[in-house]
């Protein structure tokens, strides 16, 4: 049997293995660190730990971007993030509702064509209690504005940030 300091010790650990891979926990609980690929990389990587938190849109979204800021829980705090008019993959998507919460989703893809230029969203709790996906346009898909990441901007942008 374990002693005490040791079973403290070990669950310790346990819990920074599971705050640092920003895909558990709570929103509060979980330290926002920066991801170790490029935002390319990011964007692409589908993580089964995401559809863990297919009742919350924000938690859904940090886990594809980690660097997402906190305290996003009313539509006020997610305007307040927003720092860019166009989509980019990798960045999340902020989207009006008629809930005081409003809704984030993560840019999965970006068809850049100019028309019309459709965007793939991957979000959870659109549907009650689902990881789903939706394609359309900014406007058809109500998207108000993005939050990107740092290094998503780049010579080929559509327009200003």
């Amino acid at each position: 049997m374990l002693s005490s300091p040791t079973r403290i010790l070990s669950l310790s650990l346990i819990t920074l293995a599971l705050a640092t891979t920003g895909c558990g926990g709570t929103e509060m609980e979980m330290e926002d660190v920066a991801p170790q690929a490029s935002s390319e990389e990011t964007a692409t990587v589908e993580s089964a730990a995401c559809t863990d938190h297919c009742d919350n849109c924000v938690l859904f979204a940090r886990c594809r971007a980690p660097n997402l800021p906190y305290g996003l829980t009313y539509w006020s705090d997610k305007v307040a993030v927003i720092n860019s008019n166009h989509a980019h993959v990798g960045c999340v998507a902020m989207i009006p509702t008629s809930h005081a919460y409003g809704h984030a989703a993560f840019v999965a893809d970006v068809d850049t064509a100019p028309n019309p230029n459709r965007i793939t969203l991957r979000e959870a709790n659109w549907t009650p209690n689902a990881c789903t996906s939706r394609t359309g346009t900014k406007d058809s898909l109500n998207i108000r504005n993005y939050w990107c990441p740092a290094g998503v901007h780049t010579a080929k942008c559509a327009g200003p940030m």
